[in-house]
């Protein structure tokens, strides 16, 4: 669930201060409204009652997405002059936060910081256009009769590689191989070439030397 709570806000213009509520986390997974709020860069953002004004509040947030393993603690653009002073904070704060999660954080997830909306705003945005392509090739392959290797999500974004990948086993019951993965994206962009990422990443597999997969999702 997300979660809300209330601060003194400030209008810039130099307006009385007046209450407000705002988003103090978001658990982008479970509210699909938010997530559209924070990838248009709209989210905490209030409206002086005196003047009209359209201001950031000043208080942070934390943006998580377990499935996309997307945590962010992100704060106003302002506390960037502080920036050691806030990371602190959030290391700290982190600490708490793996506690009450427990089990429900993915191993090995650690946050990410950044001041202002736009750095979490472009990755949401990139995520939802690589996810397009996934949609499209995980279609493919399934006319296809192609299996899938899903890969996990925060490392396939670091290494700018997709999510999902095909593959063609050259036996019933074989695992993913580098072979079978090489062989499952050619017969994959002869159905269709128009899937970028894909062949880029096809490229890759053929001019590197033999190596582990990359990091499946659990």
């Amino acid at each position: 669930m997300s979660i809300k709570g209330v601060i003194e806000a400030h209008c810039p213009k130099g307006c009385e201060s007046f209450e407000a509520e705002i988003w103090s986390f978001i658990h982008g997974g479970r509210s699909p409204e938010l997530r559209e709020a924070v990838a248009a860069q709209e989210c905490n953002l209030l409206l002086c009652p005196a003047c009209g004004a359209a201001f950031f509040a000043e208080a942070p947030y934390i943006y998580f997405e377990p499935a996309d393993d997307i945590l962010f603690f992100v704060f106003p653009a302002s506390f960037q002059a502080e920036e050691p002073r806030w990371r602190k904070k959030m290391a700290e704060d982190f600490l708490e936060f793996k506690k009450a999660m427990g089990d429900k954080l993915p191993l090995g997830q650690e946050p990410e910081i950044c001041f202002g909306p736009e750095r979490l705003a472009t990755l949401l945005s990139e995520e939802d256009y690589r996810a397009e392509e996934v949609e499209v090739m995980e279609a493919v392959a399934q006319e296809l009769g192609l299996p899938l290797y899903r890969v996990r999500r925060g490392f396939a974004r670091r290494m700018g590689i997709p999510a999902s990948l095909p593959y063609a086993p050259a036996k019933k019951g074989e695992g993913v191989t580098r072979a079978n993965l090489i062989a499952g994206l050619e017969r994959l962009l002869a159905a269709n070439d128009r899937l970028t990422a894909y062949q880029s990443y096809l490229d890759g597999l053929r001019r590197a030397p033999a190596g582990e997969l990359p990091l499946a999702r659990c």
